[in-house]
């Protein structure tokens, strides 16, 4: 059974990428492109993993880890980020985040984090 994987960036570029990635990785990815999107989708179509942006016009990456901490069986969730208020980073982490990692993204070090 293939491990599924929410990817969430206002970028589409980003999201295709990185579901291309995965999914060769041996990943089954689905990509949305908001906050918003990403709570109705961890919600609706359970997702154990969840990689997310945090800057995102609307719902944050943020917002949207805390609203989907309530719909199982969100397990991990990464958080990315090129630049963001250090409040923010605070409280992803006290929110517990699995992780969060500065774009552009170190490949091999997401792929690790993810296995």
């Amino acid at each position: 059974m293939k491990r599924r994987i929410l990817v969430v960036d206002d970028d589409r570029a980003m999201v295709r990428t990185l579901c291309d990635i995965l999914i060769l990785r041996g990943w089954d990815a689905v990509g949305v492109h908001s906050g918003e999107e990403a709570v109705d989708a961890a919600c609706s179509q359970g997702f154990p993993v969840v990689l997310m942006d945090i800057k995102m016009p609307g719902m944050d990456g943020v917002a949207a880890f805390k609203a989907m901490k309530n719909c199982p069986p969100v397990k991990r969730v990464v958080l990315m980020t090129a630049h963001t208020a250090p409040e923010l980073l605070d409280e992803a982490n006290r929110e517990g985040a699995y992780r969060v990692m500065m774009k552009p993204l170190d490949l091999p070090a997401l792929l690790a984090a993810l296995d």
